[in-house]
């Protein structure tokens, strides 16, 4: 059975494309046996584009995702895409936000990227763990459920002070759109969504495995 997971962004351009490539990369380089269906879409597309050339050139060239990822073309998301997946990861608060709107069923296996590796982190309770093996079986839309199970009382990123529109500093919750932006925090922001996508492939393939 394929574990489906649909990764989300505004223009499909960038960020979404370049999670679900370094997530494929990341399988290749763990060289397990799950089977991964893994798509990126945009909520926002406008007209059909190519993938970000920065994001690109940041992936592995020896792997065949880079060569996939060069053939990209933006794709506006559809209803059957959200029916069709198991986990679903935005960008950022906003994109999750209009996934909800879109289709509200989707809200307990919607999360950021941010948020979903936040809330993976931290091990198992003594009472997660009874819950885990009755009620999220080792399935990817049972590591959904848990992840939304943990919502609430599993601290996650939080904006802290005043933020005000002209400020170049981060929701430190969202992968934040920098297209447009200077190529060192372009750089700098898809490289560090680079590794919580790898911590998130690790996170899911653990969760998995254990059920093997």
């Amino acid at each position: 059975m394929s574990n489906r997971v649909l990764f989300v962004c505004a223009a499909n351009v960038c960020r979404s494309p370049f999670m679900a490539a370094t997530f494929s990369e990341a399988h290749v380089r763990r060289g397990d046996d799950i089977d991964w269906t893994v798509l990126s879409r945009g909520i926002s597309v406008v007209r059909e584009h190519p993938m970000c050339r920065l994001a690109v050139s940041l992936l592995d060239a020896s792997t065949q995702d880079a060569t996939s990822a060069a053939s990209h073309v933006s794709t506006q998301i559809a209803q059957s895409d959200l029916d069709e997946h198991d986990l679903i990861i935005a960008a950022s608060r906003e994109e999750r936000a209009r996934l909800a709107r879109m289709q509200p069923s989707t809200r307990s296996r919607t999360f950021t990227l941010k948020e979903a590796v936040a809330l993976g982190r931290p091990p198992l309770d003594a009472g997660e763990r009874g819950r885990v093996l009755t009620e999220a079986p080792s399935t990817l839309a049972g590591y959904a459920e848990f992840l939304d199970q943990r919502r609430g009382r599993i601290r996650v990123p939080q904006q802290t002070g005043v933020r005000f529109p002209w400020s170049a500093h981060d929701d430190p919750r969202d992968v934040p759109d920098v297209h447009h932006d200077s190529t060192r925090r372009h750089t700098r922001v898809l490289k560090e969504s680079r590794e919580l996508v790898r911590e998130l492939h690790s996170q899911l393939s653990h969760h998995l495995n254990a059920g093997a």
